[in-house]
């Protein structure tokens, strides 16, 4: 059923291959002339232009392109299973990076865009499937002979009053899209909260960049506007039927994990999407709180559904036969090369223990054999982390260093004990490489290693393992408030140094430079970068392997 058969408007194919409605054109929402200018420069060369394009990805060079090129874009709805033959379509395509997602995993798609340049970008990103439509026209515009199975908007509903008239815009967007869906049809919307947790702690609303003003009900200006859970939970009710949440962290536009709401009733997250730093769209802004810790609280007093930074709905009367999910969420490590792509399923048994499954999405061995990566099926432990034990302790002041340090040295003690002596020295063999504080566990009195998912080339240093911990420790405590000043007023080598007392081992230049090599070599593989110079070498490993090597 092609397009002009879908709809009772009169339609024509233009020369970009976009269908549109005769007439003026469309409004004119838009991230620049020069911007969208270098999408289709770039869409038009690309040899890839997959949701998961590896080649996109490297022309991203500030957040505009990251938005439109990141193959993160689909993690959002990767997750999840739907039903091929659905019928589907898009509201608010934009330059059509969820478009290329859903064609494909779906035989007949139309998406609407009423910028007519961004509907021509959308169309060349999905040029080579012509089971996609690009209907180049405002949606409220548009009269569909057919109805839909599902209707996705992501990341539009809050422009609702610029489009659409009324009292109430939002519900009359949520009234046109009940009458374009099928019977059983569902609705899949994603939205920023209005009251997420790092507007509190002082970013800037996302879409009008003026701090707080989503926290007092928009009074500067309400030409978009956000909505709370209870809000929008009400409003998709009311309008469309029962309504399942879902929570993309850090946020919808570039997430790394998606959680149910059953997720945060059985498993402690706090922790884990804490290690997943939102993102301030505007400019950098340093938090007036420490969000990891907030994020602890929420989840011990369950509130963590309410201070989301995005939410992702699913609403309709049969929204669980149309959109599947497996578990209570799954995480992606989409920031590695191919080779070493993963995906992370928390699953609850029949027995209601919560168990964790890892499976590789790539070959998980570097081209000259140095690492190799292991899927995993292991139970989820609920304790805090060593790490955050750690960064509970770092706003004390009254706390001598060694009790500051003390939840480390279970991690040591366990560490010796699968430890061999070789000529004096103790090491470890390559498959301890990522046993770090964050990724170790204690519990009965003794340590246990979670995501160990890594094996490396040959044996490690274990002073070279402390070095390697006690600097990601620090990075990490570095950039909390009222540190404690025993933290903070002394270099890093004569901390790390310190730390390395207290465990019972002397650290000496030569294992610095051994951490800088293991690090070095790791990242450059793991990530695909080249070795970073020494001068670098903190950072990068600061901005990319702490992320890697967890994810």
């Amino acid at each position: 059923m092609s397009l002009p058969d879908k709809v009772d408007n009169d339609i024509v194919l233009d020369a970009d291959s976009v269908w549109r409605i005769p007439g003026p054109d469309g409004f004119s929402y838009s991230d620049g002339e020069s911007q969208e200018r270098y999408l289709r420069d770039v869409l038009w060369k690309a040899g890839d232009l997959g949701s998961d394009s590896y080649e996109l990805e490297r022309h991203i060079r500030d957040w505009v392109t990251e938005y439109h090129l990141s193959r993160k874009r689909s993690r959002l709805l990767s997750g999840f299973t739907f039903n091929r033959s659905d019928r589907v379509l898009e509201v608010g395509c934009g330059c059509g990076a969820i478009t290329r997602y859903l064609g494909e995993v779906f035989d007949d798609v139309v998406a609407v865009e009423g910028s007519p340049a961004r509907a021509a970008i959308a169309r060349l990103r999905t040029r080579d499937m012509p089971h996609v439509s690009i209907l180049g026209a405002p949606f409220q515009d548009v009269r569909f002979r057919c109805r839909f199975d599902l209707i996705f908007c992501i990341g539009v509903f809050e422009y609702s009053k610029l489009f659409v008239g009324g009292a109430d815009p939002h519900d009359a967007v949520l009234r046109l899209f009940k009458g374009m869906l099928a019977p059983g049809g569902a609705v899949v919307l994603a939205i920023e909260n209005q009251l997420g947790l790092k507007y509190f702690a002082s970013s800037a609303e996302d879409h009008n960049h003026i701090v707080f003003d989503g926290l007092e009900g928009y009074p500067r200006q309400d030409l978009h506007r956000t909505f709370g859970y209870r809000e929008l939970g009400d409003r998709l009710a009311r309008q469309l039927g029962p309504v399942r949440f879902f929570f993309p962290y850090p946020d919808y536009k570039l997430p790394s994990c998606v959680l149910s709401e059953d997720a945060f009733g059985k498993v402690n997250v706090g922790e884990m999407i804490g290690n997943l730093a939102p993102r301030d769209y505007s400019k950098a802004r340093t938090p007036v709180f420490d969000q990891r810790l907030v994020l602890m609280e929420l989840a011990r007093n369950n509130m963590l559904h309410l201070l989301a930074n995005s939410f992702l709905t699913v609403a309709g009367d049969a929204s669980r036969s149309k959109v599947a999910f497996e578990g209570l969420g799954v995480l992606f490590s989409d920031r590695r090369t191919k080779e070493f792509q993963t995906e992370a399923r928390i699953l609850e048994h029949a027995d209601g223990s919560v168990w964790v499954r890892k499976r590789r999405l790539g070959s998980g061995v570097s081209a000259d054999g140095a690492v190799k990566l292991y899927g995993y099926e292991e139970p989820w432990l609920g304790s805090e982390s060593v790490q955050m034990q750690v960064l509970r302790k770092a706003k004390r002041r009254k706390i001598a260093f060694g009790e500051l340090f003390e939840p480390c040295a279970l991690w040591m003690r366990k560490i010796r004990s699968v430890a061999t002596m070789r000529s004096g020295e103790l090491m470890v063999d390559g498959r301890y490489v990522d046993c770090s504080w964050a990724n170790s566990f204690v519990r009965d009195g003794d340590c246990e290693f979670i995501d160990s998912e890594w094996v490396w080339k040959e044996e490690i240093r274990v002073n070279v393992l402390v070095v390697r911990n006690a600097h990601y420790l620090l990075n990490e405590v570095r950039g909390m408030r009222d540190l404690n000043p025993q933290l903070s007023q002394s270099g890093e080598k004569s901390l790390v140094a310190r730390i390395g007392r207290e465990l019972g081992v002397v650290i000496t230049r030569r294992d610095w430079e051994d951490f800088r090599k293991l690090e070095a070599g790791f990242t450059a593989t793991v990530t695909g970068g080249r070795p970073a110079g020494r001068a670098r070498l903190a950072q990068k490993v600061r901005r990319a392997l702490g992320r890697y090597l967890g994810a």
